[in-house]
């Protein structure tokens, strides 16, 4: 079974003696006939099967860098929030491509016009260590995200109330920074998900696809004709 089903051809019948049956026109299909989201809106993404989906963005946090009575702390703290959730619930880690192409042209620029010394050689020796990293296909920077999903007429209330009930914990953990998503942060993960080898060179649409223009072969061969 082909992965994208072509629309049935038309069932016109050809009689003698009388007219031309006008055939049936397929079923106009689309780009969002095959996405599985139905809509994003007020920070929520509703899926194809009517499912409602929120969710946190999650700063990176270091627990090296704290003591080891603090990193017994953020592990409660965080186990007991994730436990407290009434709903199906997933971590997600995205990465996304970083373009330094631009900021090392800037360094190469600095070195051309840095006089010889040990200024210079320390700027040579980064400007080699950071190419090495693009050229390894290293620079990357990774993101967090809490995504929970529920069903039913409250979903987009019950969200509500179970992330201001999150992030209100969370707090209690010094130096972690959780971020309801809204519209533009959903844009942004939809964008690492679908095009993420694009996420380096272009900018995060400000809003989702929209339908591309269909054009209906037979129309545009009658409008040439009567121009013609």
């Amino acid at each position: 079974m082909p992965i994208f089903p072509r629309p049935k051809p038309s069932t016109g019948v050809r009689t003698l003696g009388k007219a031309k049956p006008t055939p049936i026109e397929p079923a106009v299909l689309s780009a969002q006939a095959w996405m599985p989201i139905r809509d994003l809106r007020d920070g929520l993404l509703i899926r194809a099967d009517g499912a409602v989906v929120a969710g946190l963005a999650i700063a990176p946090h270091s627990l090296a860098l704290k003591s080891l009575r603090e990193q017994t702390q953020a592990v409660q703290v965080l186990t007991e929030a994730l436990n407290g959730i009434d709903c199906p619930w997933q971590w997600l880690s995205v990465y996304r491509p970083v373009d330094l192409n631009q900021y090392l042209d800037r360094v190469d620029a600095v070195l051309d016009a840095t006089p010889q010394g040990m200024r210079r050689q320390v700027l040579a020796d980064y400007l080699r260590w950071a190419t090495g990293l693009v050229r390894a296909g290293e620079t990357v920077e990774r993101k967090y995200y809490l995504l929970l999903t529920r069903t039913g007429k409250e979903a987009a209330t019950d969200h509500q109330s179970t992330l201001t009930q999150l992030i209100g914990a969370l707090q209690a953990i010094r130096g972690f920074q959780a971020t309801p998503l809204d519209d533009a942060r959903w844009r942004e993960l939809l964008f690492l998900t679908f095009h993420a080898e694009q996420a380096a060179m272009e900018d995060i649409p400000d809003s989702l696809p929209r339908q591309a223009p269909v054009y209906h072969r037979q129309r545009e061969e009658e409008a040439h004709a009567f121009a013609d």
